[in-house]
Protein backbone atom coordinates (compact mmCIF):
# COMPACT_ATOMS: atom_id res chain seq x y z
CA UNK A 1 0.00 0.00 0.00
CA UNK A 2 1.29 3.45 -0.97
CA UNK A 3 2.80 5.51 1.80
CA UNK A 4 0.17 8.85 2.68
CA UNK A 5 1.90 11.72 3.81
CA UNK A 6 1.50 15.63 3.87
CA UNK A 7 4.02 18.23 3.36
CA UNK A 8 3.88 21.56 5.61
CA UNK A 9 5.81 24.60 3.46
CA UNK A 10 7.07 25.88 7.35
CA UNK A 11 7.22 29.30 6.38
CA UNK A 12 3.53 29.39 5.24
CA UNK A 13 2.01 27.25 8.59
CA UNK A 14 4.41 29.67 10.95
CA UNK A 15 3.11 33.04 9.01
CA UNK A 16 -0.87 32.30 8.41
CA UNK A 17 -1.07 29.66 11.36
CA UNK A 18 0.09 31.72 14.31
CA UNK A 19 -1.70 34.97 13.11
CA UNK A 20 -5.39 32.80 13.10
CA UNK A 21 -4.37 30.40 16.33
CA UNK A 22 -6.22 32.45 18.85
CA UNK A 23 -9.63 32.90 17.24
CA UNK A 24 -9.68 29.45 15.90
CA UNK A 25 -9.13 27.72 19.28
CA UNK A 26 -11.97 30.46 20.39
CA UNK A 27 -14.27 28.77 17.47
CA UNK A 28 -12.76 25.10 18.94
CA UNK A 29 -13.44 25.80 22.56
CA UNK A 30 -16.98 26.35 21.61
CA UNK A 31 -17.13 23.45 19.37
CA UNK A 32 -15.87 21.21 22.36
CA UNK A 33 -18.04 23.21 25.10
CA UNK A 34 -21.49 22.60 23.41
CA UNK A 35 -21.26 18.50 23.60
CA UNK A 36 -22.31 16.62 26.55
CA UNK A 37 -19.92 15.91 29.07
CA UNK A 38 -18.42 12.36 28.70
CA UNK A 39 -20.26 9.30 30.68
CA UNK A 40 -17.29 7.08 31.45
CA UNK A 41 -16.21 4.02 30.68
CA UNK A 42 -18.39 1.31 28.86
CA UNK A 43 -18.78 -1.97 29.77
CA UNK A 44 -16.04 -4.38 29.45
CA UNK A 45 -13.62 -6.98 31.11
CA UNK A 46 -10.57 -5.24 29.63
CA UNK A 47 -9.06 -2.79 32.74
CA UNK A 48 -8.26 0.53 31.98
CA UNK A 49 -4.90 1.27 32.08
CA UNK A 50 -2.11 4.19 31.37
CA UNK A 51 1.60 4.03 30.83
CA UNK A 52 3.17 7.53 30.64
CA UNK A 53 6.96 7.50 29.91
CA UNK A 54 9.16 10.56 29.63
CA UNK A 55 7.93 11.78 26.51
CA UNK A 56 4.96 8.83 25.21
CA UNK A 57 1.84 7.43 26.57
CA UNK A 58 -0.09 4.52 26.38
CA UNK A 59 -3.48 3.71 27.29
CA UNK A 60 -5.33 0.72 26.75
CA UNK A 61 -8.67 -0.27 28.33
CA UNK A 62 -12.88 -0.40 27.81
CA UNK A 63 -13.62 1.91 25.09
CA UNK A 64 -14.05 5.32 26.09
CA UNK A 65 -17.27 8.21 25.77
CA UNK A 66 -15.31 11.24 24.78
CA UNK A 67 -16.35 14.73 23.68
CA UNK A 68 -14.70 16.33 21.07
CA UNK A 69 -11.32 17.13 22.06
CA UNK A 70 -7.76 18.63 20.02
CA UNK A 71 -5.31 16.02 21.13
CA UNK A 72 -1.60 17.64 21.15
CA UNK A 73 0.58 14.18 20.34
CA UNK A 74 -0.06 12.29 17.24
CA UNK A 75 -2.04 9.39 18.44
CA UNK A 76 -2.82 5.96 17.04
CA UNK A 77 -6.23 4.85 17.71
CA UNK A 78 -6.38 1.20 17.30
CA UNK A 79 -9.91 -1.21 18.36
CA UNK A 80 -9.15 -4.43 20.52
CA UNK A 81 -12.18 -5.90 19.15
CA UNK A 82 -14.56 -4.36 17.18
CA UNK A 83 -14.47 -0.97 14.77
CA UNK A 84 -14.58 1.84 16.30
CA UNK A 85 -16.23 5.31 14.51
CA UNK A 86 -14.62 8.84 14.56
CA UNK A 87 -15.21 12.28 12.91
CA UNK A 88 -12.75 15.19 12.40
CA UNK A 89 -13.62 18.87 12.50
CA UNK A 90 -12.41 21.52 10.18
CA UNK A 91 -13.00 24.84 9.13
CA UNK A 92 -15.06 25.53 6.79
CA UNK A 93 -17.04 22.55 6.58
CA UNK A 94 -17.53 21.68 10.22
CA UNK A 95 -17.97 17.98 11.06
CA UNK A 96 -16.83 15.13 8.51
CA UNK A 97 -19.12 12.69 8.50
CA UNK A 98 -18.37 9.65 10.78
CA UNK A 99 -16.22 6.93 9.37
CA UNK A 100 -15.61 2.78 11.13
CA UNK A 101 -12.54 1.57 11.11
CA UNK A 102 -10.44 -0.66 13.22
CA UNK A 103 -7.13 1.59 13.41
CA UNK A 104 -6.72 4.99 12.42
CA UNK A 105 -3.45 7.43 13.18
CA UNK A 106 -4.78 10.97 14.48
CA UNK A 107 -2.54 13.73 13.58
CA UNK A 108 -1.58 16.09 16.41
CA UNK A 109 -3.83 19.57 16.52
CA UNK A 110 -6.71 17.32 15.24
CA UNK A 111 -10.23 18.24 16.60
CA UNK A 112 -11.84 14.93 16.61
CA UNK A 113 -14.49 12.99 18.14
CA UNK A 114 -14.28 9.47 18.84
CA UNK A 115 -16.92 6.69 19.96
CA UNK A 116 -16.04 2.65 21.17
CA UNK A 117 -18.14 -0.03 22.36
CA UNK A 118 -15.02 -2.24 22.85
CA UNK A 119 -11.38 -1.99 24.60
CA UNK A 120 -9.09 0.21 22.54
CA UNK A 121 -5.48 1.10 22.55
CA UNK A 122 -4.39 4.75 22.05
CA UNK A 123 -0.93 5.15 21.40
CA UNK A 124 0.49 9.00 22.04
CA UNK A 125 3.58 9.67 20.05
CA UNK A 126 6.63 11.79 20.86
CA UNK A 127 6.06 14.69 18.96
CA UNK A 128 10.26 15.16 18.85
CA UNK A 129 11.60 11.78 18.13
CA UNK A 130 8.51 10.06 16.40
CA UNK A 131 6.43 12.11 14.11
CA UNK A 132 8.60 11.57 11.60
CA UNK A 133 7.39 8.12 11.04
CA UNK A 134 4.99 7.64 7.72
CA UNK A 135 3.17 4.12 8.50
CA UNK A 136 1.42 2.84 5.81
CA UNK A 137 -1.85 1.01 6.08
CA UNK A 138 -0.12 -2.77 6.13
CA UNK A 139 2.01 -1.71 8.94
CA UNK A 140 -0.80 -0.22 10.36
CA UNK A 141 -2.91 -3.69 10.35
CA UNK A 142 0.39 -5.46 10.90
CA UNK A 143 0.88 -3.41 14.24
CA UNK A 144 -2.34 -3.83 15.52
CA UNK A 145 -2.86 -7.47 15.26
CA UNK A 146 0.11 -7.98 17.39
CA UNK A 147 -0.96 -5.44 19.84
CA UNK A 148 -4.46 -7.67 19.95
CA UNK A 149 -2.12 -10.90 20.26
CA UNK A 150 0.12 -9.35 22.91
CA UNK A 151 -3.00 -8.98 25.30
CA UNK A 152 -2.32 -7.65 28.98
CA UNK A 153 1.20 -8.36 28.88
CA UNK A 154 1.50 -5.04 26.55
CA UNK A 155 3.59 -2.53 27.99
CA UNK A 156 4.88 0.97 27.37
CA UNK A 157 8.25 0.15 25.25
CA UNK A 158 6.39 -2.93 23.27
CA UNK A 159 3.11 -1.30 22.21
CA UNK A 160 5.25 1.17 20.31
CA UNK A 161 7.56 -2.20 19.04
CA UNK A 162 4.55 -3.72 17.59
CA UNK A 163 4.48 -0.80 14.73
CA UNK A 164 7.80 -0.94 14.42
CA UNK A 165 8.47 2.81 16.08
CA UNK A 166 11.72 3.14 17.45
CA UNK A 167 12.72 6.35 18.46
CA UNK A 168 14.88 8.67 15.60
CA UNK A 169 17.89 10.86 17.02
CA UNK A 170 16.28 14.44 17.45
CA UNK A 171 18.58 16.69 14.97
CA UNK A 172 18.80 20.10 16.83
CA UNK A 173 20.70 20.26 20.18
CA UNK A 174 19.66 23.04 20.92
CA UNK A 175 15.94 22.07 20.95
CA UNK A 176 17.33 18.79 22.14
CA UNK A 177 18.63 20.97 25.33
CA UNK A 178 15.45 23.00 26.18
CA UNK A 179 12.54 19.34 25.86
CA UNK A 180 15.50 17.87 28.45
CA UNK A 181 14.73 20.55 30.80
CA UNK A 182 10.91 20.91 30.15
CA UNK A 183 11.13 17.02 31.18
CA UNK A 184 13.01 17.33 34.19
CA UNK A 185 11.18 21.19 34.98
CA UNK A 186 7.25 21.18 33.94
CA UNK A 187 6.76 23.68 35.56
CA UNK A 188 9.41 26.27 33.78
CA UNK A 189 9.60 28.21 31.41
CA UNK A 190 6.40 30.24 31.68
CA UNK A 191 8.17 32.67 29.08
CA UNK A 192 9.00 31.72 26.04
CA UNK A 193 12.15 33.85 26.44
CA UNK A 194 13.65 31.96 29.07
CA UNK A 195 13.53 28.34 26.94
CA UNK A 196 14.93 30.69 23.86
CA UNK A 197 17.57 31.89 26.07
CA UNK A 198 18.49 28.13 26.98
CA UNK A 199 18.96 27.43 23.22
CA UNK A 200 20.76 30.42 23.10
CA UNK A 201 18.48 31.91 20.61
CA UNK A 202 16.32 34.90 20.16
CA UNK A 203 12.73 34.54 20.53
CA UNK A 204 11.78 34.50 17.04
CA UNK A 205 13.91 32.18 16.32
CA UNK A 206 13.37 29.84 19.07
CA UNK A 207 9.85 29.80 17.95
CA UNK A 208 10.63 29.27 14.33
CA UNK A 209 12.97 25.93 14.90
CA UNK A 210 11.06 24.61 17.71
CA UNK A 211 8.31 24.56 15.12
CA UNK A 212 10.29 22.77 12.35
CA UNK A 213 11.75 20.24 14.93
CA UNK A 214 8.71 19.64 17.01
CA UNK A 215 5.54 19.80 14.95
CA UNK A 216 4.00 21.71 17.61
CA UNK A 217 4.02 25.60 19.20
CA UNK A 218 6.56 25.57 22.04
CA UNK A 219 3.54 26.36 24.46
CA UNK A 220 1.56 23.12 23.00
CA UNK A 221 4.59 20.98 23.34
CA UNK A 222 5.10 21.94 27.47
CA UNK A 223 1.09 21.54 28.31
CA UNK A 224 1.37 18.17 26.46
CA UNK A 225 4.47 17.52 28.61
CA UNK A 226 2.85 18.90 32.27
CA UNK A 227 0.23 16.79 31.64
CA UNK A 228 2.54 13.81 31.47
CA UNK A 229 4.02 15.60 34.81
CA UNK A 230 0.64 15.27 36.18
CA UNK A 231 -0.04 11.33 35.48
CA UNK A 232 3.31 10.72 36.97
CA UNK A 233 2.05 13.04 40.84
CA UNK A 234 -0.88 11.09 40.35
CA UNK A 235 1.04 7.85 40.29
CA UNK A 236 3.15 8.85 43.29
CA UNK A 237 -0.30 9.52 45.27
CA UNK A 238 -0.71 12.86 45.08
CA UNK A 239 -4.21 14.78 44.73
CA UNK A 240 -5.44 16.26 41.44
CA UNK A 241 -4.48 19.66 42.83
CA UNK A 242 -1.41 18.86 44.03
CA UNK A 243 -0.59 17.24 40.73
CA UNK A 244 -2.03 20.65 39.40
CA UNK A 245 0.05 22.82 40.84
CA UNK A 246 3.50 20.72 40.38
CA UNK A 247 3.26 21.00 36.79
CA UNK A 248 2.84 24.34 36.94
CA UNK A 249 -1.41 24.97 36.56
CA UNK A 250 -2.85 27.55 38.28
CA UNK A 251 -5.46 25.20 39.66
CA UNK A 252 -7.06 22.37 39.52
CA UNK A 253 -9.83 23.76 37.68
CA UNK A 254 -7.27 25.33 35.15
CA UNK A 255 -6.08 21.52 35.40
CA UNK A 256 -9.36 19.83 34.50
CA UNK A 257 -10.65 22.32 31.96
CA UNK A 258 -7.60 21.59 29.78
CA UNK A 259 -7.43 18.01 30.78
CA UNK A 260 -10.54 17.80 28.79
CA UNK A 261 -9.78 19.50 25.69
CA UNK A 262 -6.89 17.26 25.63
CA UNK A 263 -8.37 13.68 25.76
CA UNK A 264 -12.29 14.46 26.52
CA UNK A 265 -12.90 14.37 29.56
CA UNK A 266 -11.80 15.66 33.05
CA UNK A 267 -8.79 14.09 35.26
CA UNK A 268 -11.32 13.44 37.65
CA UNK A 269 -13.49 11.66 35.70
CA UNK A 270 -10.97 9.36 34.67
CA UNK A 271 -9.08 8.70 37.86
CA UNK A 272 -13.21 8.15 39.37
CA UNK A 273 -13.13 5.33 36.55
CA UNK A 274 -10.64 3.34 38.73
CA UNK A 275 -7.78 3.67 35.92
CA UNK A 276 -4.29 2.48 36.96
CA UNK A 277 -1.07 4.88 35.90
CA UNK A 278 2.30 3.05 35.69
CA UNK A 279 4.92 5.13 35.31
CA UNK A 280 7.16 3.84 32.65
CA UNK A 281 10.66 4.42 31.54
CA UNK A 282 11.31 4.02 27.95
CA UNK A 283 14.04 4.49 24.89
CA UNK A 284 12.82 8.28 23.91
CA UNK A 285 14.77 10.75 27.17
CA UNK A 286 18.28 9.00 26.58
CA UNK A 287 18.65 9.81 22.91
CA UNK A 288 17.99 13.56 23.95
CA UNK A 289 20.36 12.93 26.26
CA UNK A 290 23.08 11.13 23.85
CA UNK A 291 22.59 14.22 21.69
CA UNK A 292 23.07 17.31 24.39
CA UNK A 293 26.62 15.31 25.52
CA UNK A 294 27.46 13.82 21.97
CA UNK A 295 29.93 16.84 21.21
CA UNK A 296 27.06 18.39 18.20
CA UNK A 297 27.77 22.12 17.78
CA UNK A 298 24.54 23.34 18.96
CA UNK A 299 24.86 26.34 16.49
CA UNK A 300 25.28 23.83 13.90
CA UNK A 301 21.71 21.21 14.90
CA UNK A 302 19.58 20.96 11.64
CA UNK A 303 15.60 20.50 11.77
CA UNK A 304 13.79 18.63 9.95
CA UNK A 305 10.56 20.02 8.19
CA UNK A 306 7.12 19.59 9.38
CA UNK A 307 5.51 16.73 8.04
CA UNK A 308 1.89 15.12 8.89
CA UNK A 309 0.34 11.90 8.03
CA UNK A 310 -3.08 10.88 8.40
CA UNK A 311 -4.80 7.42 7.79
CA UNK A 312 -7.21 4.72 8.62
CA UNK A 313 -7.86 1.47 7.94
CA UNK A 314 -11.29 -0.13 7.54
Amino acid sequence: MARVSMMVNPAIAITTGRACMERIHQELDAVIVSQPQASGFQDSPVLPRIWVGPARALYVGPGLDLSPHLNVATTIAVSLRQPFEWRTWAKPGGWSPWRAEVISVIPSQTLHHLKSRGPMAFLYLDPLTDRRHPLTGAELLRGCERLRLAGPRIGLDEAFAAFGLQPHRPRDARIARVVREIERRPDAFGRLQDAAALACLSPSRFRARFDAEIGLPFRRYRLWRRMAAVMRAVAAGGTLTEAAHAAGFSSSAHLSSTFKRMFGLAASDLLALGVTIDVSDDQVLPAVERLSHSGVDPARGLAMSPRGWAHGTR
